[in-house]
């Protein structure tokens, strides 16, 4: 690597989906800036139902480039991963819909979904946010193998 950063660990943080709607009601003055997809791109999403609250569906020869999948949830469902402390979880978004909460390092976790735009979010008693990101169960678990999954109780 060039400029002696072999081996130099960056600091990571998760990119928050949302809608224009959301972000707007939560900061009426926000700048924002939204990619145009091309032609093959929006072709691609409708037809597969890429939308973020859609079915899904894998691009052909993409199930190639992965590992076995973690057959404990279907592929495509949709959840919260969120990772503490080097544990990661996940909340599929079925089991949150309603609100939850979970015990979690001698934390209280609380997990919901916006009323706004409908992504799920996670929040500690305190308002503070873990590492979270919205993700498809194939994703998740092939990039935290062997992470839990919440179910309520």
């Amino acid at each position: 690597m060039h400029g002696g950063l072999a081996g130099a660990r960056l600091e990571t943080w998760p990119v928050a989906l949302t809608t224009v709607q959301a972000a707007l009601a939560d900061d009426p003055d926000i700048t924002l800036s939204r990619s145009t997809p091309g032609l093959l791109a929006g072709v691609m999403g409708w037809f597969t139902g890429a939308a973020v609250h859609g079915r899904g569906m894998l691009p052909p020869g993409f199930r190639g480039t992965m590992d076995e999948p973690d057959d404990r949830l279907p592929e495509m469902t949709q959840g919260l991963g969120v990772r503490v402390d080097g544990e990661a979880r996940f909340y599929p978004s079925e089991a949150i819909a309603d609100g939850v909460q979970d015990d979690w390092s001698d934390r209280t976790l609380r997990v919901g979904v916006s009323a706004v735009d409908r992504i799920p979010f996670a929040e500690w008693e305190d308002g503070s946010r873990p590492w979270q990101v919205f993700s498809r169960w194939y994703g998740f678990a092939c990039s935290f193998p062997d992470c839990g999954i919440f179910s309520p109780a």
